[in-house]
């Protein structure tokens, strides 16, 4: 595999992510506006995200 080919992979891979996590934060805005999660329960979710991934969680 060529590098050009290994970069054009790279990027359409971190244009999905993009895509992904757009899409799974989307559904988490609608689903607390309709009321199936609260705010803290959101929070919660974030946290063990963040947990898992070694990240900083962001507050809802």
């Amino acid at each position: 595999m060529s590098a050009s080919t290994t970069d054009e992979d790279i990027r359409s891979e971190r244009a999905e992510l993009h895509f992904l996590a757009a899409l799974v934060e989307e559904l988490m805005r609608k689903m607390r506006v309709a009321g199936v999660l609260s705010q803290a329960e959101l929070n919660e979710i974030e946290q063990a995200v963040a947990q898992r991934l070694g990240g900083t969680p962001r507050a809802w």
